[in-house]
């Protein structure tokens, strides 16, 4: 079906189900989420650095509008799709089933509308880690790229209310997966949408 539909980012929160909680005792990455020494990185460089696959960080955002907590988490891109990977793709479970590697790609994900999801942040190279968009309010204050329009599943598809992933229409922009309403106990709760989806991706 074609994703035709988006939601603002201002107007939804993400819900946080990967396991763990963030270390509130450890503060911005240098450079910020998307620094260089710490973000798109292999592995071992950031085990260097002290960040372990599944690492959070809590931060508050402050801009009036956008105000409120939202947390990044620390994952492996094991799998793009032909649209590389961009701020504001969503992404979900690789299906090799190992915590914490993921893809924003239809063909490779563990299983539809299921599992936790998280929000790219940047351009990333196929199988390295960095800073991914968990949990609560969009957080533009720390990287300005999240801020702006998702995709939905086609216009009418959101409402207020809970929200979970679907496969879309791939598109550099948004990527293979999009928001969609969450009509089954079994679709995984990836947020809540504040406001109904508008027509237009």
């Amino acid at each position: 079906m074609a994703s035709d539909g988006t939601i603002d980012s201002e107007l939804f929160v993400l819900n946080d189900l990967w396991p763990g909680v963030p270390n509130l005792r450890r503060g911005v990455p240098e450079g910020g989420f998307t620094g260089a020494g710490h973000h798109n990185v292999t592995e071992a460089v950031g085990l260097a650095l002290g960040y372990r696959l599944g690492d959070k960080i809590q931060v508050r955002n402050v801009t009036l509008g956008k105000a409120g907590l939202s947390r990044f988490i620390y994952l492996k891109l094991t799998a793009q799709d032909a649209n590389v990977l961009a701020a504001r793709h969503i992404v979900a479970l690789h299906s090799n089933a190992t915590p914490y590697e993921v893809t924003n790609d239809a063909a490779v994900d563990l299983a539809a509308q299921l599992g936790p999801v998280a929000v790219g942040i940047s351009a990333m190279t196929t199988g390295n880690c960095g800073w991914f968009w968990c949990d609560g309010v969009c957080p533009e204050d720390f990287v300005a790229a999240l801020g702006g329009l998702y995709a939905t599943l086609n216009p009418g598809t959101v409402a207020i209310g809970s929200i979970t992933r679907a496969d879309g229409t791939a598109s550099a922009t948004y990527g293979d997966f999009v928001f969609d309403v969450r009509n089954a106990v079994g679709e995984a709760y990836a947020g809540f949408a504040l406001a109904a989806d508008t027509d237009g991706a």
